[in-house]
């Protein structure tokens, strides 16, 4: 016998002769007797049934290995279902391929667009500082502190500096493309600005002079001989003023080409 049974069995034989003991020591009428007598085979009974500590731990291990059971079978069976001839399986992943970019003949007839592009912008702007009315016409093309006309004259000047004779495959003809792009993109909004603006910015007194000098220049290109040498004067004298002013700006081009119109009146 295990001591534990030895523990029950003592508890309750102890616990019956108190009761018994009680009932000899105290006579009590029959159904306090029978009250004790019932505690008595309660307490035998209750010793006989109660779960041994062994069975409580040996019941215990038990459900813990069936869990654990359970859950290695679980295991098992998402391991084989991921591993399986019908399970999905993510595509592999491709590594991406490094992009080769356009070809050097591409960037070759990029580049040669750029410089058409480019030519084209100084044709465009060239009309205005070979020609006096355009001049006189929309002076706010030189106005330097305006932000259309500063970033077209930005944009020019780097374009200008990424030009090459020779179109040379590398870095260089790609930032030349890049700033031809924008260049043509600053001069339509230059070229927008100064034609909305006309004379609208000046004061009465320089835009007065612009039209003054335009009349004469009309005048001008209606006669011929001395005549018109004397209208071309007096232009050259009021585009003198404006840019004196800093109304216009002091394109030598222009004043050239009055000068030599005013020779060849005078000789004709």
């Amino acid at each position: 016998m295990s001591r534990e049974l030895q523990i029950r069995a003592g508890a309750g034989v102890a616990a019956s002769a108190g009761v018994l003991a009680l009932a000899v020591a105290r006579p009590m009428p029959a159904a306090p007797l029978l009250v004790c007598f019932a505690l008595l085979l309660g307490i035998v009974l209750l010793a006989a049934v109660w779960p041994r500590t062994e069975d409580i731990a040996v019941e215990a291990a038990q459900i813990k290995r069936d869990i654990d059971a359970k859950s290695t079978a679980s295991a098992n069976a998402f391991d084989t279902g991921a591993t399986g001839a019908g399970a999905h399986r993510a595509p592999p992943r491709t590594p991406p391929t490094a992009s080769t970019g356009p070809s050097p003949e591409t960037r070759r007839q990029q580049w040669v667009r750029a410089t058409e592009h480019h030519d084209a912008v100084l044709g465009a702007y060239g009309s205005y500082e070979l020609d006096p009315a355009m001049l006189l016409r929309y002076p706010a093309m030189w106005d330097l502190s305006a932000q259309p006309v500063m970033d077209f004259h930005d944009a020019l000047d780097l374009a200008g500096s990424l030009r090459t004779e020779q179109f040379t495959d590398g870095p260089i003809a790609s930032d030349y493309v890049d700033a031809v792009s924008i260049l043509r993109s600053e001069w339509h909004k230059v070229d927008r600005f100064a034609r909305s603006t006309g004379t609208d910015h000046l004061t009465d007194d320089d835009a007065r002079d612009c039209r003054r000098a335009l009349k004469l220049l009309d005048h001008a290109n209606g006669t011929a001989g001395a005549e018109r040498a004397t209208y071309l004067q007096q232009v050259m004298t009021t585009v003198g003023r404006l840019t004196d002013r800093g109304v216009v700006a002091d394109v030598p081009r222009i004043r050239l080409a009055l000068e030599a119109q005013v020779r060849l009146a005078l000789e004709a």
